[in-house]
């Protein structure tokens, strides 16, 4: 059975469309498109671009299957819509197959009266932003991990300790890039380079810091919505000028197998958390 859900971008807020409360129905847009361009030439058209083209999302929404007159669950989704203003937020569709995700932001939803077979329905459209994608499939940290006892042989034998990781092995079969989110912490920030390289060792792009903030600040570097943010005692600024421009300040996995790295050590006292957004033609 397909299932619908709304979610803040940062998913602390969802919205179940699958409820007697707001039960969604009649979904379109949910398939993929593609716009063309071509150059015309004596020797004929010849295609210059192609990039994706979306139908909006439309999904029907009964609001009173519970047996209300429906016009408080009205209000509940008016709030949700509310919450999200005019920023993206994610909408997620569950076929009973795979479990995916796109950016949407709102186009329009109707407020009609209820019909003379006693419905509260109305039509909610949404403007698809993204390829589906899966979240995150990939996650991993740079840096020291410590690690639970594990005892592969009775006891008294067994291991503890702590594991070290700078560089990870990562693929991307979609033919657009996969945008990276990272978020560092820690004393780390001095001289750091984050990169992505081929197999053979050739940098494909990386970001360098210039600057550091102040002490116990957390950095998110956000390529998904092209944003770097310093947060510090729950206080949010701009992070942008933190980087070195003459280099990337996101970056994206083209597609095909390639190393993600830092130049970290074992004696760094920091981590980067680093998640992939993994995109689907589905």
């Amino acid at each position: 059975m397909r299932k619908f859900y709304l979610h803040t971008f940062d998913k602390s807020i969802t919205f179940d469309l699958n409820t007697e409360k707001a039960l969604a129905a009649e979904p379109q847009g949910l398939g993929n498109g593609f716009a063309t361009s071509y150059k015309e030439s004596n020797d004929g058209n010849h295609l210059t671009n192609v990039k994706p083209s979306f139908d909006p999302i439309t999904l029907k929404i009964y609001f009173n299957a519970d047996g209300s007159d429906g016009y408080g669950n009205y209000k509940s989704l008016l709030t949700f819509l509310s919450a999200c203003g005019k920023s993206d937020f994610l909408f997620e569709y569950d076929d009973g197959i795979t479990d995916k995700f796109c950016d949407v932001i709102l186009k329009s939803i109707t407020k009609t009266e209820i019909s003379s077979e006693g419905l509260f329905c109305e039509t909610l459209t949404l403007e698809r932003q993204t390829y589906w994608f899966e979240i995150i499939e990939d996650s991993f940290i740079f840096g020291k991990s410590e690690l639970d006892p594990v005892f592969p042989m009775s006891f008294p034998f067994g291991f503890s300790g702590a594991l070290f990781n700078s560089e990870h092995k990562a693929r991307n079969d979609f033919f657009s890039p996969a945008p990276l989110n990272i978020t560092i912490s820690g004393n780390i920030f001095y001289g750091l380079n984050i990169y992505i390289k081929s197999l053979a060792g050739e940098i494909i792009s990386q970001i360098d810091f210039q600057s550091e903030p102040a002490a116990g600040a957390v950095v998110t570097i956000n390529a998904t919505k092209k944003k770097i943010t310093v947060t510090q005692n729950g206080v949010s600024t701009n992070g942008y000028d933190l980087t070195d421009k003459t280099k990337q300040s996101f970056l994206y996995l083209p597609q095909g197998e390639y190393y993600i790295g830092a130049n970290i050590s074992a004696s760094t006292t920091g981590k980067i958390e680093v998640s992939i957004r993994r995109y689907l033609y589905d």
